[in-house]
């Protein structure tokens, strides 16, 4: 098994509660990673938000093959953070969590992940979870900016 770490940030002129209530949504994932083409929520123990969720990934070019992935978000809104765990076929796991911090004119968003997967898939996870990951914060910020209405 192999295991590597990534970190990404970025500042979204948003609310902190805004942007924390965001990530802290199940439903809402749709639309921001852009691999998931479907999430139902599932009971979870107290203060867990947990989800199944079916990703599309691309193979080879127009080829691709649905996932299914078990999520768990926890909320922990005292330390301004989101932590999660995302469980996929193959032994591959992703542990994380969202920074959240409210800035003057923003609220900056970090995300840490570490992933855990067997050695001969690392490269191809590793990119594939540090391009989801990028268009999902872009994606959140392009949201989250967008004039209400």
């Amino acid at each position: 098994m192999a295991t590597c770490r990534f970190e990404r940030e970025i500042a979204i002129a948003a609310p902190r509660d805004r942007v924390f209530a965001e990530l802290s949504e199940p439903a809402r994932f749709l639309g921001l990673q852009p691999l998931l083409t479907e999430v139902r929520e599932v009971p979870a123990a107290a203060g867990v938000r947990a989800f199944e969720a079916v990703e599309r990934v691309p193979l080879l070019g127009r080829i691709a093959v649905r996932n299914h992935l078990r999520v768990e978000l926890t909320p922990l809104p005292e330390q301004d953070r989101i932590a999660f765990t995302t469980r996929a076929p193959l032994g591959i796991e992703l542990v994380g969590a969202f920074g959240i911090h409210a800035e003057e004119a923003a609220t900056r968003v970090r995300e840490s992940v570490r992933i855990h997967c067997p050695l001969v898939l690392r490269r191809f996870v590793e990119r594939e979870a540090i391009r989801a990951q990028q268009a999902l914060l872009a994606n959140l910020k392009r949201r989250l900016e967008a004039p209400l209405g």
